[in-house]
């Protein structure tokens, strides 16, 4: 699952997947991050993992393994 999740997570931060490790802070800023971005990680978490992530949960997870930790415990 974590190479789906990272999968999907290169494709909106639009970088290559090699890029991105569990442990890589998502919202850094050479990713460009903004809120477009983080929400369409929360609607690609709905539609991918089934996985209706508040935003206050959102906004504390700070890499990708945080994520996929969230997904492991509410999937």
């Amino acid at each position: 699952m974590d190479g789906k999740l990272i999968e999907h997570m290169a494709e909106i931060l639009e970088v290559e997947q090699e890029e991105l490790l569990l442990d890589t802070a998502f919202k850094a800023d050479k990713y460009d991050w903004d809120s477009l971005k983080g929400y369409a990680m929360l609607v690609m978490l709905e539609e991918e993992f089934g996985i209706e992530m508040p935003v206050d949960d959102f906004i504390e997870a700070k890499t990708i393994r945080d994520l996929f930790d969230y997904i492991q415990v509410n999937q």
